[in-house]
């Protein structure tokens, strides 16, 4: 124990956590309010159906974050479900009474921030109404309304929570199947570099008629390999309750086929491969194998960290998001799940990671080609 308390690295990497975690806590809490106020700033796009009320239009027009548009034609209420629209308002007018309607589509985020907008305005301007028309009259406003509003859902029964069993699914799946991957290549790049310094068999790999770049990319191979076969094993054990979900709950909205699991894994291979060199670039740089798992533990927590910037509630694909590595590789693969494959949004994550990975590989070439980071530790 005393000894324990002596060795200075491990005493490191056992507070360095203590130090670690309120910061990402801070971060979390900061990047988390980030993306609700960038969610607050999008627009929401509401359409006039017919004639309505100009004085209502006036209120809505008020707030900044709405923008009136006028519909051409019923078939625009399906802009609602594509994303075009996110709400449409019509008005009949019964006995002097101002009856509006709100078509909206609880299941997608931006069409219900668009109904909770009109909501906000139509109090506004339901309180301006009455103060008109009864105030100066002396007359209770709580006698009649003279406005009333109506929110009707777009999406089936069943739509709304299925959607959000779905994009929990989405999201707790990838972020499974990345977390075990990067564990999985842990131990193995522990071995293949502080393992062999440890064991003195660095020296004899050095002595085969190969050069250190082969040597570098057969140590990358095989740890990326494990982590792949460790993500498999991964999806083989949830594929049971995935199939279970999707046969008993019929509006659950999961793409799954065999599509999917090669997209899941062409996701994975840039983020294990930037694991595996960082992994075994701190490998070679300790001393021991259990230094080099002590080096790895907090490793492991920095790493961790993106993959639980994913699960903020509401967080979605933005320009910021995309250009967090491993966050956006969760995220696009959420939209995979739910059959959204955007193009543009796979290529930014792909480049994002390799570019990532590149950095990695080269920081761990640079690390292997050095005698003193490799010989440090060897006895003699």
């Amino acid at each position: 124990m005393k000894s324990l308390f002596r060795d200075k690295k491990a005493l490191l990497t056992i507070f360095l956590p203590i130090l670690i975690y309120p910061v990402i806590m801070i971060f979390f809490i900061g990047f988390s309010t980030i993306v609700q106020s960038n969610l607050d700033e999008n627009m929401s796009i509401i359409a006039i159906e017919g004639t309505v009320n100009e004085a209502f239009v006036k209120v809505l027009r008020e707030d900044e974050k709405i923008k009136i548009v006028s519909l051409s034609s019923e078939e625009d209420m399906d802009q609602i479900n594509e994303g075009n629209l996110h709400a449409i308002i019509t008005m009949t007018l019964n006995d002097n009474i101002e009856s509006y309607t709100v078509n909206y589509n609880s299941t997608i985020e931006a069409s219900e921030r668009a109904a909770n907008r009109v909501r906000g305005s139509y109090r506004s301007y339901e309180e301006k109404v009455k103060e008109d028309k009864f105030n100066h009259r002396n007359i209770d406003k709580k006698i009649k309304d003279i406005v009333s509003i109506e929110m009707i859902e777009m999406s089936e029964t069943g739509d709304a929570s299925a959607r959000i069993l779905s994009m929990l699914l989405g999201t707790l799946v990838p972020f499974i199947l990345i977390i075990y991957s990067i564990i999985g290549t842990y131990t193995i790049a522990s071995d293949l570099s502080a393992g062999e310094k440890e064991r003195e068999t660095l020296e004899t790999i050095f002595s085969v008629p190969a050069k250190r770049f082969e040597i570098i990319m057969g140590k990358l191979f095989a740890c990326v390999t494990v982590g792949m076969i460790s993500g498999l094993v991964n999806i083989v054990a949830m594929f049971p309750l995935l199939y279970v979900l999707l046969k008993s709950i019929a509006d659950l909205n999961v793409s799954l086929s065999v599509y999917l699991v090669l997209f899941l894994f062409m996701m994975l291979l840039p983020i294990m491969i930037m694991a595996s060199a960082f992994l075994i670039g701190i490998g070679l740089f300790a001393k021991t194998y259990q230094e080099a798992q002590n080096y790895g533990s907090v490793f492991l927590i920095l790493f961790m960290f993106p993959c639980y910037l994913a699960l903020i509630p509401d967080i979605e694909i933005t320009t910021l998001t995309l250009f967090i590595p491993i966050t956006n590789a969760i995220l696009v693969m959420r939209e995979a799940f739910l059959g959204d494959y955007n193009l543009v949004n796979i290529g930014i994550t792909l480049l994002m990671n390799l570019a990532i990975s590149a950095i990695a590989i080269v920081t761990m070439k640079g690390l292997f080609k050095s005698d003193w980071v490799i010989f440090r530790g060897e006895k003699g």
